[in-house]
């Protein structure tokens, strides 16, 4: 069934609860999947923005569906599912490479790049115009301040930086900022009488009947979560496995138009590089968790990042095997990137569309390699991510002769080659 380890005695671990009554960790797909599917009674912790006593405005920004109960949940979860479904995804294919091309533009063989903040500006690229319609002469920038609001924001409230009043007004005028062009995004759209294009025009102008499914708020709050989703996870999954397959010329180079490959190689990079590396829950009531009765306030840790390293489940754990995929079947409590349950992420059909897209146009058309030998760290900070931006070099495909540089410092720990 797994096991419950005790962290804490009293006190929060990630939480910020003051009247947190200890801290568990939980493993086990048993003990997983009571704590994922259970979502009225294993909730989100106060958010970053309540724990600052920020407007409700920027409370509001992040209330997507982790933040719900079961009734309103499952309704908004619904609704959302005529957006982000497989269908609707597959329909944006011809506008991801369309956005790839672009943003290649600015790319030439020989030139060196820092690969995440490329990562970066590549999915800022790709979520501008998947997210928002082009004829909105803000969408760019609107995307954009969302990005810079979702890093600010991680700044001003990470436990290693110190409490900044000065920084927290400069959150909140960016956040105030982000929420007003979300109100007038939302109402172009529905001025528009439906005919806005773009995933979040959709959103917006859902009907039910002659009513919209989403009042003003809940269409910005699932519309902001929704761009944060579409960026830094999406850029650190991209640079993790870039990453990976610069040291791998076999399987770079055999990668091309197999599909099926590409999938295997990404859901082993979602494996051993999980950007949600880390997740926290709270009790809403006392309760049992297998025999075990927690209290109320207890803060729960799961961490996808060590159940996707189970050796019982995933023999040689360290080994980076694309192979695996072909008959490895994880159930969804023993591998969940993108979270599992009622917690599982909405747009999960939309990040793997992007990775993998991204991925095949990239690999065609480059080469890219270590420029040096360089040292990577890594850090959590709520994402999993390179501590320091790895170095590329592109290069022609086909190139003979290539000398890539080689991955060393702690990150070798976590992961064999």
């Amino acid at each position: 069934m797994g096991d419950i380890f005790v962290l804490r005695e009293e006190g929060p671990l990630f939480s910020r609860s003051a009247d947190c009554a200890g801290v568990i960790a939980v493993f086990g797909p048993t003990y997983i999947e009571a704590v994922l599917t259970d979502i009225d009674t294993f909730g989100l912790p106060v958010s970053a923005a309540e724990h600052l006593l920020m407007p409700q405005s920027l409370v509001n920004l992040n209330r997507g569906l982790h933040s719900m109960r079961r009734q309103q949940h499952d309704e908004h979860q619904r609704l959302l599912m005529h957006v982000f479904n497989n269908r609707s995804v597959e329909a944006m294919h011809e506008t991801i490479c369309a956005g790839l091309e672009r943003f290649v533009r600015g790319w030439s063989y020989n030139q060196r790049i820092s690969l995440l903040e490329e990562m970066r500006r590549l999915t800022l690229e790709l979520s501008g115009c998947l997210l928002f319609d082009q004829r909105y002469s803000e969408s760019s920038s609107l995307a954009a301040l969302a990005r810079k609001y979702f890093h600010m924001r991680r700044d001003v409230t990470s436990a290693v930086n110190p409490q900044d009043e000065t920084r927290r007004t400069e959150l909140i005028t960016l956040g105030s900022s982000l929420d007003e062009g979300m109100r007038k995004y939302v109402g172009w759209c529905r001025d528009s009488g439906g005919s806005s294009e773009g995933l979040l025009a959709k959103l917006a102008c859902l009907q039910v009947g002659d009513e919209y499914s989403f009042s003003e708020d809940e269409a910005i709050a699932h519309g902001n979560v929704t761009i944060i989703s579409a960026n830094e996870p999406i850029a650190v999954a991209l640079t993790w496995t870039l990453l990976i397959l610069s040291q791998m010329p076999d399987l770079r180079r055999a990668l091309g138009d197999r599909a099926q490959l590409l999938n295997s190689v990404v859901n082993e990079s979602l494996r051993l590089f999980t950007p949600n590396a880390l997740m926290s829950r709270i009790t809403t009531r006392d309760t049992l968790l297998g025999d075990i009765r927690l209290p109320e306030r207890c803060e729960l840790v799961l961490c996808p990042f060590l159940a996707h390293r189970d050796a019982k489940v995933f023999p040689q754990p360290l080994q980076f095997l694309p192979s695996r995929w072909q008959s490895t079947k994880p159930s969804p409590f023993e591998y969940f990137p993108f979270g599992a349950g009622g917690h599982g992420c909405i747009g999960r059909a939309l990040g793997l569309k992007i990775i993998r897209t991204a991925l095949a146009f990239l690999m065609q058309r480059y080469e890219l390699l270590l420029a040096l030998d360089q040292e990577i760290d890594w850090s959590i900070d709520i994402i999993f991510t390179p501590a320091n931006d790895p170095v590329m070099i592109l290069q022609k495909p086909g190139t003979t002769n290539l000398e890539a540089g080689t991955v060393l410092g702690p990150i070798t720990d976590l992961f064999q080659i």
